[in-house]
C-alpha cells in the first residue's frame, strides 16, 4: 500500500495502566522511525469503535489500537466491513489476540511491523446483537476471571489471571446450558462455555487450543463441572490446552451455534465484561472478515 496513513486509538488505562506508562516511550519510537500519524485518546467504553469508523472516513488507511484485546475488539468493530487495516501495538494485561497473529510483545518490534508488515485476512465471531469478537466470547468462570482481574490493581498479566482463577476455581457456581450446532445438540451443566476464534484467552490459557484465526470455523469449548478440588487439579490442564481428553468436557468445531440457559449467564467478549442477548441467541463465524497487519 503506497503512502500509508496512520491513525493510532490509545486506550491509556489498558494494562491497569501499562499503557500510559509506555506510550511516551512508544511515540518516540514511531518518531525515530519517521512515522506519520494522528491519534485519539479514548475516555468512554466502546468509544473506539466510533472513533475508528470517523478515522477511516478521514481517509486513513491504517487503524492502530495501542491497548488490550479489549482496544482491539472495539477497534476491530469499527473495521470491520472496510478496506482499513487494524495493526496493534500490545499494552495491556492479557494480550491474547498477538499470540495468534505474531506480532511481538515488545513496543519496538510491533512499531517496526507497522513499517515491514504484511496484511492477511482473519476470520471474526460475531454474535446476534451484531458485536463482534477476535479472540472469543466467555461464559461462566472465565467471565467471572476477567471481570476479578479489572479491579486489581498491583498483578498484571498472566498472574492476575492466574490468581483470579484460582479463587473462583472454589466459589463459582455451574450454570445450564443447550446449544445447537449443525448436526448436534448438546444439554450441560457447565463452569466455562467458551466460543473461540482463537487459541487464547485470560492471559494466555489455551481453552480452545485447536482453533485458528483463518479456518472459517468457531471452536466451542464446554467444560463441566468438577469437584472443587478437582476444579484446582484441572486447572493447569486448561491452562495448557489439555483438556479436551477428559470425559467433562466437550468440544466442536462449527460455522454456528445456538445458545440457551435459564440461568443468568455472566460473560466477556476479548476480555471486557459483555452483557449477553435476552434469551436464545447465536453465535457464528465470519469468514476472511477483518484485514490485520502482522509480521
Amino acid at each position: 500500500m503506497e503512502n500509508p496513513k496512520y491513525f493510532l486509538i490509545v486506550n491509556l488505562i489498558a494494562g491497569q495502566g501499562r499503557c500510559k506508562e509506555i506510550f511516551p516511550a512508544v511515540q518516540k519510537e514511531l518518531d525515530r522511525n519517521g512515522i506519520d500519524y494522528d491519534l485519539h485518546y479514548t475516555n468512554e467504553p466502546e468509544e473506539a469503535t466510533d472513533v475508528a469508523r470517523m478515522g477511516i472516513e478521514a481517509g486513513f488507511t491504517h487503524i492502530v489500537a495501542v491497548g488490550g484485546d479489549g482496544t482491539v475488539n472495539e477497534v476491530a468493530n469499527g473495521v470491520v466491513g472496510s478496506d482499513a487495516v487494524l495493526a496493534v501495538i500490545p499494552a495491556g494485561t492479557g494480550n491474547d489476540f498477538i499470540h495468534m497473529t505474531g506480532i511481538p510483545s515488545d513496543y519496538r518490534q510491533a512499531v517496526r511491523v507497522l513499517m515491514h508488515g504484511s496484511q492477511r485476512m482473519i476470520d471474526l465471531g460475531r454474535i446476534a446483537d451484531g458485536r463482534y469478537f477476535v479472540n472469543g466470547l466467555g461464559i461462566g468462570i472465565d467471565a467471572q476471571v476477567a471481570r476479578d482481574v479489572l479491579k486489581m490493581e498491583r498483578l498484571r498479566g498472566a498472574p492476575a489471571y492466574l490468581y483470579a482463577a484460582v479463587k473462583e476455581v472454589f466459589r463459582f457456581p455451574a450454570f445450564p446450558v443447550t446449544l445447537k450446532g449443525n448436526g448436534w445438540s448438546e444439554q450441560k451443566s457447565c463452569i466455562s462455555l467458551g466460543f473461540a476464534n482463537g487459541k487464547y484467552t485470560g492471559g494466555g490459557f489455551k481453552l480452545a487450543p485447536l482453533a485458528e484465526i483463518d479456518d472459517g470455523k468457531i471452536d466451542i469449548a464446554a467444560i463441566g463441572d468438577f469437584p472443587k478440588l478437582e476444579r484446582l487439579i484441572r486447572l493447569p490442564q486448561a491452562r495448557k490446552g489439555e483438556h479436551l481428553k477428559l470425559s467433562n468436557v466437550s468440544y466442536h468445531q462449527d460455522v454456528s451455534v445456538t445458545v440457551f440457559s435459564d440461568a443468568k449467564l455472566i460473560a466477556h467478549i476479548d476480555g471486557e465484561p459483555y452483557k449477553l442477548p435476552k434469551g436464545e441467541f447465536s453465535v457464528r463465524v465470519e469468514p476472511n472478515a477483518l484485514r490485520v497487519l502482522a509480521p
